[in-house]
């Protein structure tokens, strides 16, 4: 699976958006974890999980268009950098697995 790695906020707090495309599920994916969260507080640290989206249970969880997480983002009041979506969509054109790039919170991709 490909894994696109976004530092960002919602609602004032840090999180780490994670968004990506799983090869063997052939599907898109997304994940809104609250960083700075600790293991042992009671606070869910997942803002979202395409794992617990309801809507995606006939697909295991999956998306089949990149566009469903775009929709998820805008009703978290969450904006991603154009230039990862399209990485993301690349990734699903050319069928790519086991590639990871962090981003910086301007968009532009880290060196390992």
């Amino acid at each position: 699976m490909s894994q696109h790695c976004f530092p960002t906020t919602h609602q004032g707090q840090p999180v780490q958006l994670m968004l990506g495309w799983d090869r063997p599920l052939q599907g898109f994916f997304m994940v809104i974890e609250r960083t700075g969260v600790d293991d042992d507080e009671e606070e869910d640290p997942f803002v979202y999980s395409n794992l617990y989206d309801v809507d995606l249970l006939p697909t295991r969880g999956y998306a089949h268009d990149i566009s469903y997480f775009q929709a998820k983002l805008n009703d978290l009041g969450l904006q991603v950098p154009e230039r990862i979506l399209q990485e993301v969509r690349e990734d699903r054109a050319h069928n790519v697995g086991n590639r990871v790039v962090f981003y910086d919170g301007a968009g532009n991709p880290l060196d390992a």
